[in-house]
């Protein structure tokens, strides 16, 4: 049978429009972000976004870096949306904080929740500016467990483990945990704490004694948080920009060019197998009360370290 040369040519036709679709689909995003494509007009402000609860800080840390390397940016506004996470990551984002300010002003700005880790990141930062009903403060460490003996007992299941030293097994939840190793555990707690402390006394420029009775893992509204001098400022993203003009001096004449860093590149595969499920996880994050996170990301039996 002869080929129809029509449909051979609408083939073709159609294979390009193809290729041509996939390329602008996966380019479109970035060209309209990019940096560098953007005519800027003013003085450029990187704006690093710190949303979710933290489990990771290597994007952020990178973010923080092209920012500080980047002569053309002037300061750079945190805007934080968390309710905190992991230890080591909210550590890790503070000290880079701090290292930025070295070279260039860094103001935090608050949107609805910037509790425990969040808060730990912001007081890194020259300057913090709340909204008056931000969730906030949080000061505290926590580790959770739980003890399912009696549930194994019920459905008749026996586990046990072998280890090499008598803490090995600390939090395990087939037993109840010793007096000794809940002293252990309270001891490591107490030391994440007063680094805690520490930083939050350092960056607010306040005597250890005064943050301490508030450093109880009690959530404060902005304004409480302005009362107790954890904040700087009330007010929204237009009062925080008002503080980085002041502390870059920055003319009033010159306006502010809100530079976002460009989004991580990805293939069109990766865009259509993994965008439903970080949506799904995402409004999942966003849902979740705090407590209900702290379940999430710290479930009985875990071990990990947790600022929420």
């Amino acid at each position: 049978m002869k080929k129809n040369p029509l449909l051979l040519l609408l083939g073709i036709s159609g294979l390009f429009f193809l290729i041509f679709l996939v390329f602008v689909f996966s380019t479109m995003g970035n060209i309209v972000r990019d940096r560098s494509l953007i005519g800027r007009g003013g003085v450029s402000i990187g704006v690093v976004k710190i949303k979710g609860v933290i489990m990771d800080s290597q994007r952020t840390l990178k973010e923080l870096k092209d920012f500080e390397e980047d002569t053309s940016v002037k300061a750079v506004l945190l805007r934080i949306d968390s309710p905190g996470g992991a230890v080591g990551p909210s550590q890790e984002i503070h000290d880079a904080v701090l290292r930025v300010r070295k070279t260039k002003p860094v103001v935090a700005s608050f949107e609805s929740v910037a509790a425990s880790g969040g808060f730990y990141i912001a007081v890194a930062a020259e300057k913090i500016v709340s909204n008056a009903g931000t969730l906030t403060g949080s000061i505290g460490v926590i580790m959770d467990f739980a003890n399912l003996s009696e549930l194994y007992k019920w459905a008749k299941v026996e586990r046990f483990n072998i280890k090499s030293g008598k803490f090995k097994d600390v939090g395990s939840e087939n037993r109840p945990m010793t007096a000794e190793e809940k002293e252990l555990l309270q001891g490591l707690i107490g030391n994440v704490y007063e680094q805690f402390l520490k930083a939050v006394a350092e960056g607010r420029h306040l005597p250890v004694d005064k943050v301490r009775p508030i450093a109880d893992g009690r959530v404060l509204t902005g304004e409480q948080a302005f009362e107790a001098h954890l904040v700087d400022k009330l007010g929204g993203i237009d009062v925080a920009l008002d503080e980085v003009r002041a502390l870059a001096k920055i003319d009033a004449k010159h306006k502010l060019n809100l530079v976002y860093p460009e989004p991580k590149k990805r293939s069109l595969l990766e865009l259509l197998g993994s965008g439903a499920a970080d949506s799904l996880m995402h409004g999942l994050m966003e849902k979740l009360p705090l407590e209900g996170l702290q379940q999430l990301q710290s479930p009985g039996g875990s071990r990990g370290l947790f600022f929420l």
